[in-house]
């Protein structure tokens, strides 16, 4: 393999946790459990949001990790939102193809196309190529939803 296509299928896989419950231990010591927000590919840095420190009663709402801080991350818990789902679906749809309604976890994909977390809603063409990547999706995450 490459370093080009594995560090694509590094990108890949940090981008289909977004959304996931994740932890991380910093060089401090301290373990953060929260709902990753987003990642900066160049330093690995992350945003947590609705943030618990391990051992403390502290409640954090957003916090920035700057990646050489990060000694361990791990996800979680294995339900991860539909926002991973929704990055993946743009790497495939032209930009404004998809989007991504985080308070509702629906995804709209080129106005035709619903995800919900109950499934796929739709017909056609469209539809069975959204259903089939959604399906992947799912699958690779350990997520069993309906795609019909």
């Amino acid at each position: 393999m490459s370093d080009v296509t594995a560090m694509r299928a590094f990108n890949r896989e940090m981008a289909s946790v977004i959304g996931a419950s994740v932890n991380v231990t910093t060089t401090t010591g301290k373990t953060y459990t929260g709902t990753l927000k987003g990642i900066d590919q160049a330093t690995l840095s992350i945003v947590l949001s609705d943030v618990a420190v391990h051992g403390e009663e502290q409640k954090i709402p957003r916090i920035f990790i700057y990646g050489s801080s990060i000694v361990s991350f791990s996800v979680a818990e294995k339900e991860i939102s539909l926002e991973g789902l929704a990055k993946k679906l743009e790497t495939t749809f032209p930009p404004g193809g998809v989007r991504y309604f985080a308070d509702t976890q629906v995804i709209v994909v080129m106005n035709k196309i619903r995800i919900t977390p109950e499934g796929v809603d739709g017909s056609g063409p469209l539809y069975e190529r959204v259903a089939a990547i959604a399906k992947e999706w799912m699958d690779e995450h350990g997520i069993e939803k309906k795609t019909e």
